[in-house]
């Protein structure tokens, strides 16, 4: 993830992250156009590291989402495909794993969750190994609409505005059970 900016309990700061893993399976039709339209469940995980890269932090976020992509194929009469698309869905964005400052007395914990519309666009490219079978390398770059907020569990302290975005990048294998290229 990207730094982060987001306000605690009044106070603008940026948030820090270590590199994360994630994971997509997805479902879909394609065309003979080379339009695809795919229902897909991913999930990703993060671990904050600091605000304003001084202020340890520990915590961990992850992301689930449902999303619906359109995506189009590049046909370049080889093996090879580039692929561009879109997704809109439902993501959930949770804190939990004690998210706090590790050296306060009697720390703020902020475990929380939120839902808001998500987003992602996608860009790669698709080797075909088989008429069937494909390895697939691509690119998303994802957020949602609208900030997310956590309540402390101290009355009166938040963390809110946090504008969630990330960027991640997947190989995966593609399967066609219809007929394959001749």
């Amino acid at each position: 993830m990207p730094d982060i900016d987001l306000v605690i309990t009044g106070f603008k700061v940026s948030s820090q992250w270590k590199r994360g893993w994630g994971g997509v399976a997805a479902v879909g039709y394609k065309w003979p156009s080379g339009l695809r339209a795919e229902a897909e469940l991913s999930g990703r995980v993060g671990k904050v590291t600091t605000f304003n890269k001084t202020s340890p932090w520990v915590g961990t976020q992850w992301d689930t989402s449902a999303m619906i992509n359109l995506l189009y194929d590049f046909d370049t009469g080889t093996p090879i495909t580039p692929f561009v698309g879109a997704g809109l869905g439902p993501t959930q964005v949770q804190w939990g794993d004690n998210f706090r400052i590790p050296t306060q007395a009697v720390p703020t914990v902020y475990d929380s969750e939120s839902i808001r519309l998500g987003w992602q666009g996608i860009a790669g490219v698709s080797y075909a190994v088989t008429p069937k079978l494909s390895l697939a390398l691509d690119a998303r770059i994802k957020g949602a609409a609208g900030d997310f907020s956590f309540p402390g569990s101290v009355a009166g302290r938040e963390i809110s505005q946090f504008n969630y975005k990330t960027r991640s990048v997947f190989v995966s294998l593609r399967y066609a059970f219809g007929p394959g290229k001749p």
